[in-house]
């Protein structure tokens, strides 16, 4: 009985013009949106590659003689799971510049090859899964009890003494399976399309298992849609009640839940603004600079000027003797008479100001080194108080069945939200290692 009520939902289903529609829709969407996130990506990929080949050419060795400071660069590739679920990859920095003193910059290229893909989003695995996908689940269901229910087969059908559970069981299956019929076709499209680029093969390591998973949770996720419009239908006695109660809870979970969470999120944690925190920063590198400035003065300007207004007025007193000599003799005074004048000025002038240079570069290295740890505070701290607001607001956002599978689908494709703390600690570790191998052994040989 069991069977046969899986095949009458399935080919009601197949018959319908909702089911045409819906295989329209899949099987002109998925693979062009599968082909425009190849070309994304292969466009990104060379672009990556051009940057990294150039700078290596160019300054991939420090010209002689190295002094220490030359600043070494990391390159992020593009992920080439992106072609599922561009997600943040996009907004992801795109290099990182070290620094001899321990700190590093992130760097991101402004401006947007495509802005509307930015204002409109991209129409990958995850859009059409999460928007076209989805909304047909609930369209194939919404009338699956309701309907029935309205026209009195419902009736008919419990008269034969058929479990309830089994009839609930049988319409989830042939919903579910009729639906995958469009869905698994249009996916293979796809992945031939995928198949035709030369910088992405379904078959390597880094594709096949990721997709694979990925495929699982799109399973999944499709099937709870399914579940769900039929469980809404039964709440409802006419169809066109369930439709509407549907659309309602289809837009709460697709728009509502997360746009809404990060903003009850920053309301029950809030924190201060990046540009704040910028702001904050420029002021106290503003204030230790001033403090140091003020060091230098009194302890090496004050000295160093001491003595150059020694030197000027040993210059002076020579000059005057010279002076005072030529008018003795009745001779003129000229300019080339103090030419030796000038020149032992101008070697004392050195002499001091070589001797003092070594004290101003380490008050300076040493006023460098206190703004880095200070701003390196001020980030993590705000990092950790960003993290906390990020967290409220994904728990948040999973009560929504579409969060939770777009929070994976990323996730599983390296663009998900976690990515942009994984480039930081990535590029601390990068600078790290710079610093070990570079900045630390030239340092030694410079001071030996």
């Amino acid at each position: 009985m069991l069977k046969t009520l899986i095949r009458k939902e399935i080919i009601e289903t197949i018959l319908d013009l909702r089911f045409i529609i819906a295989t329209l829709l899949c099987v002109v969407l998925i693979p062009l949106g599968m082909f425009v996130s190849r070309k994304d990506y292969e466009r990104r990929l060379a672009s990556y590659q051009w940057e990294h080949l150039t700078y290596r050419q160019r300054h991939g060795t420090p010209a002689t003689p190295v002094v220490g400071r030359e600043e070494a660069q990391g390159f992020r590739p593009p992920s080439i799971l992106s072609i599922f679920a561009s997600g943040l990859d996009p907004f992801v920095p795109d290099k990182v510049i070290t620094s001899y003193l321990g700190f590093f910059r992130i760097v991101k290229e402004p401006g947007a090859d495509n802005p509307q893909s930015v204002l409109f989003g991209k129409a990958d695995l995850l859009f059409n899964v999460t928007f076209i996908v989805s909304l047909a689940a609930l369209i194939f269901t919404f009338n699956s009890i309701s309907g029935e229910k309205q026209e009195g087969i419902l009736c008919l059908v419990i008269a034969n003494s058929i479990p309830r559970s089994r009839i609930l069981l049988s319409k989830i299956v042939g919903k579910y399976v009729a639906l995958l019929i469009p869905f698994i076709v249009s996916v293979l499209i796809a992945l031939l399309v995928l198949d035709a680029s030369p910088d992405v093969s379904i078959g390597s390591s880094q594709v096949w298992p990721a997709f694979l998973v990925i495929l699982m949770a799109t399973l999944l996720f499709i099937l709870g849609m399914v579940s769900l419009g039929i469980c809404i239908s039964t709440f409802t006695k006419h169809s066109m009640g369930s439709i509407v109660l549907l659309f309602f809870v289809w837009v709460m979970f697709v728009l509502g839940v997360p746009k809404i969470s990060p903003m009850i999120a920053e309301i029950i944690y809030p924190i201060e603004a990046g540009n704040v925190v910028s702001l904050k920063k420029r002021i106290f590198r503003e204030d230790i600079e001033k403090e140091f400035n003020q060091v230098k003065r009194e302890t090496i300007d004050s000295k160093q000027n001491e003595e150059w207004d020694a030197a000027m007025m040993m210059a002076d007193e020579m000059a005057k003797e010279i002076a005072t000599r030529k008018r003795n003799l009745g001779q003129k005074v000229s300019q080339a008479d103090f030419g030796e004048v000038n020149k032992k000025l101008n070697e004392r002038l050195r002499e001091i100001k070589a001797r003092y240079e070594p004290q101003v570069d380490r008050l300076v290295d040493e006023c460098e080194r206190r703004i880095a740890g200070e701003l390196k505070k001020i980030e993590q701290d705000y990092r950790n108080r960003r993290n906390v607001q990020f967290s409220i607001a994904m728990n948040l956002a999973r009560i929504s069945p579409v969060s939770c599978y777009a929070y994976i689908l990323s996730g599983l494709s390296g663009t998900g939200v976690a990515e942009p703390d994984n480039f930081v600690r990535n590029a601390q570790t990068f600078q790290d290692e710079v610093k070990e191998i570079f900045y630390d052994k030239v340092s030694w040989g410079l001071a030996s």
